[in-house]
């Protein structure tokens, strides 16, 4: 099938590259994200130099995503692409080479604190880490810098512009761990109950954490839901945080089971700043 769907790609490229090539994009370089968050870093730091292509559309698991053949298409001009280590991205980045093999890959990973995940699921952490390290406004500040000199290295021309705009965005970043940090104070309940284990970072940044319903991946069994619903009466849940992305069935069940109530934070929102607000407000208030 992978096999079939390269040929398609190859196939595409053949009599659609240079209609792409014209028509779809203007005179700005091109530079590709994975996920909303990464498309709002990259436009705070590069402003109007760069177009930045999205491959994860709002509302999709970047886990379980595969770019269709005209996304492929659409970034088949694209100068950089700033990777976090999801599975469909080295798929994507291997059609895209065979036709465009300047595609630098910047490796959003380097010189980061990751979490391990040495049970992790397939297609949720490549190399058994945690990927959901840009809800962290202190590595988010690495990988602004990373972005930063990635833009540097591609357009030497805006290298002033880029480093006064880093300089901004990571005061912002640091005024934001400060105000998360205030938000938080208080809280005196440390666990949180879950749905899909997307916290790590931001819990480890603010002394938290998580458990999740779901289990590498998947709805817990019925034994594990027996053994969840043991642990959630006994941390006095009140509260469980889903996300749009995934299925809540077995969250709804444990919420209903216990008198809980479901609230859902979508981390993977464009809107970076607020985004981090509402999911430290939203920890605060359960």
């Amino acid at each position: 099938m992978l096999g079939t769907a390269i040929l398609q790609l190859r196939l595409l490229f053949t009599f659609f590259f240079s209609f792409i090539a014209f028509s779809i994009y203007g005179s700005l370089p091109t530079v590709i994200v994975s996920l909303a968050p990464y498309q709002f870093f990259v436009n705070q730091i590069a402003e109007d130099t760069v177009d930045v292509f999205l491959i994860v559309p709002p509302g999709a698991s970047s886990h379980t995503y595969e770019p269709t053949p005209r996304q492929v298409m659409q970034a088949s001009q694209a100068l950089l692409w700033f990777s976090i280590g999801e599975s469909f991205e080295a798929r994507a980045m291997q059609a895209l080479k065979s036709y465009h093999s300047n595609l630098k890959v910047v490796d959003l990973q380097q010189n980061l604190d990751l979490i391990s995940q040495p049970h992790c699921h397939q297609g949720c952490c490549a190399g058994a880490f945690d990927l959901h390290f840009w809800l962290s406004a202190r590595q988010a500040q690495i990988q602004a810098s990373t972005i930063a000199n990635a833009l540097i290295s591609s357009f030497p021309q805006h290298k002033e512009k880029y480093l006064s705009n880093l300089k901004k965005l990571q005061g912002q970043l640091q005024d934001l761990d400060r105000e998360i940090q205030t938000i938080l104070a208080p809280l005196k309940q440390r666990s949180l109950l879950v749905g899909h284990p997307a916290y790590g970072y931001f819990c480890r940044d603010y002394h938290l954490q998580q458990y999740s319903v779901e289990i590498e991946g998947k709805d817990p069994s019925a034994k594990q839901l027996t053994n969840l619903l043991l642990f959630a009466r006994g941390l006095g849940t009140k509260t469980i945080f889903v996300q749009p992305q995934y299925s809540n069935k077995a969250a709804w069940l444990v919420a209903k089971d216990i008198g809980a109530k479901l609230v859902t934070l979508d981390p993977y929102s464009q809107n970076y700043m607020q985004t981090m607000l509402t999911i430290a407000q939203a920890f605060a208030a359960q």
